[in-house]
């Protein structure tokens, strides 16, 4: 009896209207609440989108570091490079899993390129230079990629391998290195000594 009583008196006192000014406060408290939790949503996206960023800044300069210290550059390093890079942007490994990543221009710009270099002999990776007509037909036929989509890929590498002769000329020189995309432009358009767009074949 006395439970039954106490449960009738708390549901009166739960039930009986609650005063204006304290709903006014539980409604205040409650955007209070909201708007808390909104901020620390923003500020755990912000550091994420900060963190994928410097991520991906470490990335090209590590990418440009390797180019201004390599002595050769073939289509089989371009290869190796490419593959590592696929890892990590998804293209291939656990990522690519993910909803709408493999859907992606540019995952499947890579992955066809990747394509195309494995169907490739390892003499030729090796020695791009015997790339020829025919060679680009054979592996055309291989992974159904048109030839203007191979010269493309030959022409993504010739342009790396151009980059790496220019970084080194700037080592050799005792000139700072670009750390970033626009860096790189801007000092290309400055300083092109050393880059062979001339010399590029596709």
């Amino acid at each position: 009896m006395a439970l039954r009583a106490a449960v009738r008196s708390f549901a009166v006192v739960a039930l009986r209207p609650k005063p204006a000014a304290e709903v006014f406060h539980a409604q205040t408290f409650q955007v209070r609440e909201m708007s808390v939790f909104s901020s620390i949503k923003d500020n755990i996206s912000h550091r994420l989108e900060t963190r994928k960023n410097d991520k991906n800044a470490q990335a090209y300069v590590d990418q440009i570091n390797f180019l201004a210290n390599s002595k050769t550059y073939t289509l089989q390093d371009h290869f190796e490079q490419m593959k590592k890079q696929a890892e990590a942007g998804g293209v291939t490994g656990w990522k690519s899993m993910m909803p709408g990543v493999s859907s992606m221009p540019q995952i499947q710009q890579m992955k066809a390129s990747l394509q195309i270099m494995e169907a490739m002999e390892q003499t030729h990776r090796e020695n791009p230079a015997l790339i020829n007509g025919k060679v680009k037909r054979i592996v055309s036929e291989k992974v159904g990629q048109s030839l203007e989509e191979i010269n493309n890929t030959l022409r993504s590498y010739e342009q790396l391998n151009s980059l790496r002769l220019w970084l080194r000329k700037r080592v050799e020189r005792g000139l700072p290195l670009p750390d970033s995309l626009d860096n790189t432009t801007e000092m290309i358009r400055e300083d092109p000594t050393g880059f062979p767009t001339k010399n590029l074949r596709y």
